[in-house]
């Protein structure tokens, strides 16, 4: 891509997980702490079944992954996290089109349900410490749940136009169905690793879109 003359920048907005990166960044992480402690374990595994009544539980399954942490504590374990999950699943088709949208002077912006936190550091992992970020605000309470509110779906084209952007964006990127909001606000919408599967109604949809790299 040719870099283009000054004035106002195209918006392209990038999802993270399973677009920049493989697999679920907070979903592993909170797998990783499971799996070091039996006890966070057994907890998760007894507040599951919650899920199914009532997704607000989703909160205290998390909560079983982090209580008692203090933030320090918590953060050196993201940022721990954050480099092994970024080392282990870029995706290299959709940070090399990143790569161009920069170089062409497009307004760069990762949109994700991840919590911030850890969203950020994934992102200076990948190379991507001054990017754009809207993702999921994220409060640590050592002793209590969670405070969070998960930019999924619809949510996530509400997020981006409360943080300025205008849409329809030029150019939006994703792998998930959740996002076919975000896909329908960009006026050219990419496909990152579907499933093979879900092409079909993908393409009701958005069309004969572009597909980046084969999963």
């Amino acid at each position: 891509m040719r870099r283009r003359p000054a004035g106002r920048r195209r918006a392209v907005v990038v999802d993270l997980d399973g677009t920049l990166v493989a697999g679920d960044a907070f979903g592993a992480f909170l797998l990783r702490r499971w799996r070091r402690s039996p006890p966070r374990l057994v907890a998760a595994l007894a507040l599951a079944p919650l899920l199914l009544l009532d997704r607000r539980a989703e909160l205290l399954v998390v909560a079983t992954a982090t209580v008692g942490t203090t933030q320090a504590a918590l953060r050196r374990s993201w940022g721990e996290h954050a480099v092994r999950h970024a080392r282990a699943g870029v995706i290299t088709e959709t940070l090399d089109r990143v790569g161009e949208h920069r170089a062409a002077g497009d307004r760069v912006v990762v949109a994700t349900a991840c919590a911030e936190p850890l969203a950020r550091l994934v992102l200076d992992a990948l190379g991507l410490a001054d990017v754009e970020l809207v993702a999921t605000a994220y409060e640590h309470r050592r002793w209590r749940t969670p405070r969070a509110a998960a930019i999924r779906g619809g949510a996530k084209v509400e997020a981006l136009r409360r943080a300025g952007i205008e849409l329809p964006v030029e150019h939006a990127y994703s792998d998930s169905l959740r996002d076919l909001p975000l896909l329908l606000a960009a006026r050219t919408p990419h496909l990152v690793r579907p499933r093979r599967r879900d092409l079909p109604r993908w393409r009701r949809r958005l069309g004969d879109v572009e597909v980046l790299g084969d999963r």
